[in-house]
């Protein structure tokens, strides 16, 4: 009698193993955690490249605040940080940098240092130096999931406005 209840359990067994029914979640159960561990990096990724877009049109926003408006020494500055944050969600660190006078490059796009206002230097092209601005804000990422090389990066971003 001991002998058929153990050939009865072990019979069961045997069905039970060879039962293909349930295969799937177990396979799904056993490589979703893998899969998700592979994804999330990529989710951080896309998350930072996301907010320094923001950041970019945060300083976009400023440059085209400073480009509008008319420039002068009290509040105009401020306006501009103000612009700035005012442009995104994310908490920025504005910058408005120092003026300066400057020629276009005719080799690339930079803007070529010919000293500070008031703007009475030639270029050149025999035209007078315009006056910029450097304007930056900075943002700090932090990363959904803690990984032992990145270490919470900053964003920045720069713009260069030509305001007279």
């Amino acid at each position: 009698m001991k002998n058929k209840i153990q050939q009865g359990i072990l019979t069961r067994i045997v069905r039970f193993l060879r039962d293909p029914r349930g295969v799937s979640a177990v396979e799904f159960g056993l490589a979703a955690p893998v899969f998700l561990a592979a994804l999330s990096p990529l989710i951080d990724l896309g998350l930072a490249f996301s907010q320094q877009i923001r950041v970019n049109q945060a300083v976009e926003a400023g440059a085209q605040y400073a480009a509008v408006n008319q420039y002068n020494s009290g509040t105009w500055a401020t306006n501009v940080q103000n612009a700035i944050t005012n442009a995104t969600s994310l908490p920025v660190t504005p910058t408005v940098g120092s003026e300066t006078c400057g020629c276009p490059n005719a080799t690339n796009t930079a803007i070529s240092n010919v000293g500070s206002p008031p703007c009475t230097q030639t270029c050149t092209d025999g035209t007078i130096a315009g006056y910029y601005v450097t304007i930056s804000a900075t943002a700090t990422y932090t990363s959904v999931m803690p990984y032992p090389i990145i270490n919470n990066p900053t964003l920045s971003s720069q713009a260069v406005v030509r305001i007279q």
